[in-house]
């Protein structure tokens, strides 16, 4: 079985490394950009698994805006989508899930923990198939 390929969208470059670390280290394929343009071409030439996208990103588009950009494509049909944000999650876990997002995460975290609720994410998501 192949491993499955995740991608980290954040500006924050010690999350995205300490982020990229824990999942090569679960045997995750892991790409990493730190705005939504480079974060929207590798999504389209990488196809992951599993999205990680933090809400507010340098740029022209932000986090939501590539949420809304990717529902209109169609394009998370097999990708599982974690939200993360350093704002109040409460203004944006309806949004981010009416956007299409799979759960939304509050920052700070710690690798562990995170990579302990996105497995329980994909376990739940795999059983309903």
């Amino acid at each position: 079985m192949k491993p499955k390929k995740a991608l980290i969208i954040d500006d924050d470059r010690l999350l995205r490394k300490s982020l990229e670390r824990a999942f090569t280290e679960q045997g995750w394929n892991c790409t990493c950009a730190e705005d939504g343009e480079a974060g929207w071409q590798m999504i389209h030439s990488l196809n992951p698994d599993l999205l990680v996208l933090d809400i507010f990103l340098p740029g022209k588009w932000s986090g939501m805006d590539l949420l809304r950009m990717l529902k209109a494509e169609n394009k998370k049909k097999n990708m599982t989508v974690v939200v993360v944000t350093a704002g109040d999650p409460a203004k944006y876990l309806v949004p981010s899930r009416e956007a299409g997002a799979d759960i939304l995460i509050p920052k700070p975290f710690s690798p562990k923990s995170f990579i302990t609720q996105v497995q329980g994410l994909l376990s739940e998501k795999e059983a309903k198939r």
